[in-house]
């Protein structure tokens, strides 16, 4: 049984195995024993610290032989196991064989089924492969959908970009690039036509940033063609605000219609009761386009500010925010400068208009412009642009206007400067500037009214009869009265016709004196004076202006004029003098009211000393017109200094120049009385020295004893008038002393009290104290020359007659030599 013989068999070999297991070898040492088993036990690692405690020893032979011995052992054993088993090993191959042939027939039946598996799965396999194929085109299908769900807000607002950009809607479009650019492309960079897209969108940006310049330009464009219509409305509403350039008539007129357009939509009517019933009726209702009018509309409507805020908002998403800024400040200094620069048609009063009204227009935008966009335009930038801009203003307005002749043209000029004033002082502008032009202007604009007056001065001068003024009606008193303040105390009692002592250039003066004052203030009106200011500046204008009068009237008395005239020039101008008081009154009610007059005191007084020097050349000019006529008068004397007797009578001459005389100091009743006693005695004077000066000539060789009796008569003619002088306030006596030295020569020489001469010559008590001797030398010279020539001088007691005249002529001249 070969079970049981190999069971045996495999148990003696197990028996022998494990005796020879345990045999102990007694060449080996307990220590070669350890090395061993720590070799057999130990792991790799400590099998280097083994072989060295081994070496250590020193024992290495006896150590390999007791590993060969163990070697040697571990072989016979390996021996007697697989002889042990041998018979098991034949056992199981043959079970293998067996196996084998069943394994065979599984194959068999395991191809066969399989074959037909794979006939079977190669129809699954395909159903399985189109389904694999299906749901990879659901799959891609799904995220093509998914992709073109991406970018189709891409290509859509693509779509809308171009639509934008083809309407001009640039800063829609720029925002729909920007949400392009950051939120869709960003999801879509992958594809090749969104780097196409991107390529693009710089052009885009460029083209947007052009238009937005071209926009801003043609807005630039539009604020040049309508500044003017914002300057001018705006002017007018500062006008309307200050009730500027309205009078009080028209300011009435304007409540009155007012007042009918209301009471016109009021209709009255009668109830069945009997009582009055008002019912109000809605004004008719005209079309919009009637009513509104060009004039009526703000910066807003004539301007579209819309440009400039898409500009802004623009450049701040293009981030050019800096850029636009300064761009948009040089323009509008570029613009500036072309709105302040004058055409070279402003020749009339409407293009100095228009130009102002351009400039508050351009301004009036600025200020639109900082209130609606703060980081375009500053305070300050505007303020800076203002103050370069005023710096030309004032130089082009001075330097065009600076010269016009015309006084209404400068009062028109000045209402224009003033309501430009007021307008951009309502835009919180300085204007300080302006108002010191406008002062400038007012001192020119007075020396031009000075000059106009002054011509009206020159031509009432001529044109004046220089004689006084006569009324014969109490009206045409009262006319005079009221143009010129004038009062004499018992005049309206007076019988007409009543004679007033100026003539009608004093009442000419005096307005044209009031017209001018008033022509002054009008200028000075809302210049920002205060009263006593404007008070004090008036009173120097009026300063001025009789300044000028005086100078006129000191070149018009040098022209030939009669006495008449020069004696009623004088009288005009004590009256004219007089007037400063009244003009004076006059200035205070203007400036400070009816009841400020005589209460205010001022710096600046009227004065009337201006005239002082105009008087003294007046009363110069009427005694060289008196001394002109006298010596006229005289030349006719035509006198016969050989005459053999007296005529008994005044030469005819004397009698017309007494009568003149006489006549002309009639004329001085109105003449200030100083001055007519300084007339009347410096005439009297220039008769007794031209009557000496005729005497003494030495054109007269001889005068006879007849003559000297008919001159002497003249000269008592003449002393006689110095007493019944019609010149009130004229003493007389001091009159008569004009022709003391001409009277004691006269009797001197005529009653021949040579001796009495000679004894006090030179004493204060003297007879013929004003008598000198070279004076009496001359007169008995000619009158020796006479005695000479007659026939009966060297025949009677000529050597008596002649020493006695040579003795005289001697001591005479003695007398000359102390």
């Amino acid at each position: 049984m070969p079970n049981s013989s190999s069971t045996s068999q495999q148990a003696n070999t197990g028996s022998e195995t494990a005796s020879t297991s345990y045999v102990n070898y007694v060449e080996m040492s307990a220590e070669q024993e350890y090395f061993l088993y720590e070799l057999e036990t130990t792991d790799s690692g400590s099998m280097g610290l083994v072989l060295r405690a081994i070496y250590d020893t020193g024992d290495v032979q006896q150590f390999a032989r007791a590993l060969q011995q163990r070697i040697s052992h571990y072989d016979k054993n390996i021996q007697k196991v697989c002889s042990f088993h041998y018979q098991s090993f034949v056992d199981a191959m043959q079970e293998l064989m067996q196996l084998k042939e069943q394994c065979q027939d599984i194959k068999d039946e395991t191809v066969s089924i399989d074959g037909e598996i794979q006939r079977i799965s190669q129809r699954l396999c395909q159903k399985k492969q189109e389904i694999v194929r299906y749901r990879k085109l659901m799959k891609n299908a799904k995220t093509a959908m998914d992709q073109i769900t991406v970018c189709l807000p891409v290509l859509e607002n693509y779509a809308k970009l171009q639509e934008q950009m083809g309407n001009k809607k640039y800063y829609q479009a720029l925002k729909t690039l920007e949400e392009l650019e950051h939120t869709h492309l960003a999801l879509v960079e992958k594809y090749r036509f969104t780097q196409v897209l991107a390529k693009s969108m710089t052009p885009v940006r460029l083209e947007i940033k052009e238009k937005a310049y071209s926009e801003f330009k043609d807005f630039l464009e539009n604020i040049k063609k309508v500044a003017g219509r914002i300057g001018k409305h705006a002017s007018k509403d500062t006008a309307e605000q200050h009730s500027f350039g309205v009078t009080d008539a028209e300011r009435a007129r304007k409540i009155q219609e007012e007042a009918r357009k209301n009471a016109s939509n009021v209709e009255i009517e009668v109830s069945a009761d009997g009582s009055i019933v008002k019912k109000n009726v809605s004004p008719k209702r005209y079309p919009q386009a009637q009513i509104e009018d060009d004039e009526q509309v703000s910066a807003q409507d004539l301007i579209d500010f819309t440009p400039v805020h898409r500009c802004c908002q623009i450049f701040n998403v293009l981030g050019a925010k800096e850029e636009f800024e300064q761009y948009y400040r040089q323009q509008r200094r570029e613009q500036c400068d072309l709105v302040i620069e004058p055409s070279h048609k402003m020749n009339n009063f409407k293009h100095y208009v228009e130009y102002l009204d351009e400039i508050v227009g351009f301004f009036v935008v600025e200020d639109q412009i900082l209130m609606t966009q703060s980081n375009l335009s500053t305070t300050a930038d505007k303020d800076k642009l203002w103050d370069n801009a005023l710096l030309k203003i004032r130089h082009h307005l001075d330097a065009r206007f600076g010269g016009c002749p015309d006084v209404e043209m400068m009062l028109r000029m000045k209402k224009v400067i003033l309501l430009f004033i007021l307008t951009m002082k309502s835009y919180g502008y300085a204007v300080s500037p302006l108002y010191e032009l406008l002062q400038n202007f007012r001192d020119q604009y007075n020396e031009i009214l000075v000059k106009e007056y002054c011509a009206q001065f020159e031509r009432d001068l001529d044109k004046d009869n220089y004689t006084p003024i006569t009324v014969n009606t109490e009206e045409e008193f009262r006319a005079v009265i009221r143009q010129f303040p004038f009062y004499k105390r018992s005049m309206e009692q007076e019988a007409f016709p009543r004679k007033f002592p100026f003539s009608r250039f004093i009442i000419s003066a005096y307005t044209q004196a009031k017209q001018y004052l008033v022509g002054c203030l009008k200028f000075m009106d809302n210049l920002q004076l205060n009263t006593s200011v404007i008070d004090d500046t008036v009173r120097r204008c009026a300063n001025v202006l009789l300044g000028r009068w005086a100078g006129i009237l000191k070149t018009f008395v040098h022209k030939r004029l009669s006495m008449i005239q020069l004696v009623q020039i004088t009288i005009n101008l004590g009256y004219l003098e007089k007037s400063c008081e009244s003009l004076g009154a006059f200035i205070t009610s203007k400036t400070s009211g009816e009841e400020a007059i005589g209460t205010t005191s001022h710096q600046v007084v009227l004065s009337e000393k201006v005239f002082r020097d105009v008087r003294s050349e007046v009363e110069q000019q009427i005694d060289e017109c008196m001394q002109s006529k006298v010596d006229e008068i005289i030349e006719l004397s035509n006198y016969d200094w050989e005459l053999p007797a007296a005529s008994g009578q005044a030469s005819d001459f004397i009698t017309d120049l007494i009568k003149f005389l006489l006549t002309t100091f009639q004329s001085f009743t109105n003449l200030p009385s100083g001055l007519a006693k300084h007339v009347c005695t410096q005439t009297c004077k220039h008769i007794s020295q031209s009557l000496s000066d005729l005497l003494l000539s030495p054109d007269t060789k001889c005068i006879s004893t007849g003559a000297l009796d008919q001159f002497s008569l003249d000269v008592m003619q003449c002393e006689m008038f110095t007493t019944r002088c019609p010149v009130t306030g004229v003493d007389p006596q001091t009159l008569s002393m004009t022709f003391a030295d001409l009277r004691q020569l006269l009797d001197l020489v005529m009653s021949s009290d040579w001796t009495t001469f000679n004894a006090e010559y030179g004493k204060d008590h003297a007879k013929y104290l004003r008598v000198k001797a070279s004076t009496a030398i001359v007169v008995l010279e000619k009158m020796i020359e006479y005695e000479r020539k007659s026939t009966g001088f060297f025949g009677i007691a000529r050597g008596d007659r002649k020493r006695l005249l040579d003795t005289i002529v001697r001591q005479l001249k003695l007398l000359e030599i102390q």
